[in-house]
């Protein structure tokens, strides 16, 4: 179930919203200790149409509540008199409040700072406080901090609810699906979480396919928590969707690479699509590399295959057909490459990979960089020219490829040239705008993520998705470029 939080500070903004959440949840949760003054209960009660969790934080806790101690008591013991659904009661301070059914009585324990040590300790203490459903609300930023608490939820007897905190948390939220949490927390709308990163209702209808995840649904980590990242889940997701296959992405945050090992084992993951960051870092867990793997030495995919992890590179395949649908957008040649001079500017292991691949398709290639020494061995390895960066101005070529930040000039570019930005990053840079204008064939940071999940889609399912699913799943990406 859905539970959205509202989190108001007037009784007719809370109806409001209460109003407006309803139809989009399975159950409101009304923060109190919001109110400016002191909630009506039973008028809140008389206009909900969905079950309602009535709670009153501390600040310890995230709350706002400034009254006395016996003040909040007061008002919590007044919910359950007043036969709300289900009121939230700390675990230090349940045994002050009497069980009175039908009130269900969550029994919460809050750590905005840590998920601590004894974590499981306080679960237990938590059991002898006559709950109906357990909640625990921590920082967990990394899968080992979050560990303890998807053990938790594993081996509940009481229903439980896990919150995290941050952007991690919804990992805990997907976990949780899976294993059978009774709900998981959403904020109405974007600006009205109830704490920092909390997903809004949308995300977790559009974007992680919440109500989808069962206890039979295979997981796919996606590792990191950027725009990027979340577009992939939203575009995998809508992929699977699609193709009526039960699997959805768990966003994943990674720590101490051995114990993420142990994790993605534990949890049962049937693959992981890796961030740039950790493309190389991630590559031990492999026993074995596809021959995209191989030839680049890193993998942004993980596929368990015969009890074993496999490695898969798909950013360089993406980068060389982006080129290609560019190029092919002007040209009908059956292979667009071939012969075409193309100028790479850097002397990375990014340009080392490309380069490697262009070479194979039959392109013309020239190195250009500052490090003249390093351009200059570059050149030497691929059987290729190299000129000094300032030298670019003056030097024909078809197509510009950056992989390296550098200050280039766009007065240069012709309408006849095909430029990719591989500094781009996410959004698009002054470079490709400039292109763009120019009436150059500019290959956007969106077209070479569509094509790096398009094949990624089809590494995880053996199919080929329609591109409109994909770009459809993640519009905020265009938007944001």
């Amino acid at each position: 179930m859905i539970c959205i939080s509202i989190a108001q500070e007037s009784r007719r903004l809370a109806l409001v919203d209460m109003h407006n959440a309803a139809p989009q949840c399975d159950l409101l949760e009304v923060r109190l200790d919001r109110f400016g003054k002191a909630p009506d209960v039973g008028e809140m009660l008389g206009f909900k149409t969905k079950p309602v969790i009535m709670s009153c934080r501390r600040p310890r806790d995230g709350g706002l509540w400034d009254g006395t101690e016996e003040e909040r008591l007061a008002i919590l013991r007044q919910c359950i008199v007043g036969k709300t659904d289900y009121v939230e009661i700390e675990s230090d301070v349940a045994d002050q409040i009497r069980p009175f059914p039908p009130a269900k009585r969550v029994i919460s324990y809050t750590n905005r700072g840590e998920t601590p040590a004894n974590i499981a300790e306080i679960y237990r203490d938590m059991q002898t406080k006559h709950p109906d459903v357990l909640k625990l609300t921590t920082l967990a930023r990394t899968p080992e901090e979050a560990w303890p608490l998807v053990q938790i939820l594993a081996r509940a007897t009481i229903p439980t609810v896990v919150v995290g905190l941050g952007k991690p948390g919804i990992m805990l939220s997907i976990l949780g699906a899976k294993i059978g949490a009774p709900w998981t927390y959403a904020a109405l709308e974007r600006g009205m979480e109830a704490y920092p990163d909390q997903p809004t209702v949308a995300d977790l209808e559009h974007v992680y396919h919440y109500r989808q995840i069962h206890r039979s649904t295979r997981l796919i980590g996606v590792v990191g928590f950027g725009k990027r990242e979340r577009a992939t889940v939203a575009a995998l997701n809508a992929a699977f969707a699609h193709l009526q296959l039960p699997a959805r992405c768990l966003p994943l945050g990674v720590g101490n690479v051995k114990l993420f090992g142990k994790v993605i084992e534990a949890v049962k993951l049937a693959a992981a699509v890796l961030d740039d960051e950790h493309r190389r870092s991630l590559l031990s867990l492999a026993a074995e590399r596809e021959p995209s793997a191989a030839r680049t030495g890193e993998a942004d995919l993980l596929l368990h295959r015969d009890n074993s992890w496999r490695a898969a590179d798909t950013r360089i395949p993406s980068i060389i057909h982006s080129l290609e649908s560019a190029l092919r957008s002007r040209s009908a040649a059956e292979h667009p490459l071939a012969g075409r001079i193309v100028l790479i500017a850097g002397v990375n292991d990014l340009a080392k990979s490309v380069a490697r691949e262009l070479k194979q398709r039959g392109s013309v290639l020239i190195i250009a960089s500052h490090d003249r020494e390093s351009a200059h061995r570059l050149a030497q390895e691929f059987s290729c020219r190299f000129v000094q960066f300032e030298a670019m101005y003056s030097t024909i070529h078809d197509v510009l490829v950056v992989c390296e930040e550098a200050a280039i000039h766009p007065g240069y570019l012709k309408s006849s040239m095909t430029v990719l930005d591989l500094t781009a990053g996410e959004d698009e840079s002054s470079l490709l705008s400039e292109a763009a204008a120019r009436g150059c064939a500019a290959v956007m940071p969106r077209q070479l993520w569509l094509e790096q999940v398009a094949l990624q889609a089809h590494l995880l399912t053996s199919k080929d998705v329609p591109r409109p699913i994909l770009a459809d799943a993640a519009p905020w990406l265009a938007e944001e470029e």
